[in-house]
């Protein structure tokens, strides 16, 4: 199954609105798509934009929104999720700044010597190992703004919430 698809069965099991995302790493998607280049838009925003890491924007997390049919970003974003490194697919009823505001707020974690460190919940790669580091606890606050969090790497689409350690 699609992201696109799942995305439209999800449509018809609600009554509020929903919207599908891609989440990137930009240097992996331009890695995979280099003649498809990210650029700030009303839906591609650079999750760095507005921290202290904003001058690294480039290379770190993007969030895309994929809802409207035939959005530019789906074939580029399916050729990524096609690949090894994958896309992380979102379905959420946030608005887009809303939800990159709250995925922003989610970009550093504290570890146990109190330095911070990175967390690329954004690299699929990674999503599923990460889920399964979280507490049922720590998996409910990360991910209360979305209703679904996808990992889709070489074509193989894998739910990684709300079921992940179900």
């Amino acid at each position: 199954m699609q992201a696109q698809e799942y995305y439209a069965a999800r449509l018809k099991q609600t009554n509020f609105p929903l919207r599908l995302y891609g989440l990137v790493d930009a240097l992996l998607h331009d890695e995979v798509l280099p003649t498809h280049p990210l650029s700030r838009s009303s839906s591609c925003i650079a999750l760095f934009d507005g921290t202290p890491d904003e001058a690294l924007a480039h290379a770190g997390p993007w969030l895309l929104d994929c809802s409207a049919p035939g959005n530019p970003h789906i074939t580029a974003l399916q050729r990524l999720a096609d690949s090894e490194p994958g896309c992380i697919w979102v379905v959420s009823s946030y608005a887009m700044d809303d939800l990159a505001e709250a995925l922003r707020a989610r970009l550093t974690v504290r570890m146990p010597s109190g330095a911070t460190a990175l967390l690329r919940y954004y690299d699929a790669r990674l999503a599923d190992d990460i889920a399964a580091l979280l507490t049922p606890e720590q998996r409910a606050a990360f991910f209360a703004p979305v209703q679904d969090w996808l990992a889709q790497r070489n074509g193989e689409l894998i739910r990684i919430h709300p079921t992940h350690g179900a």
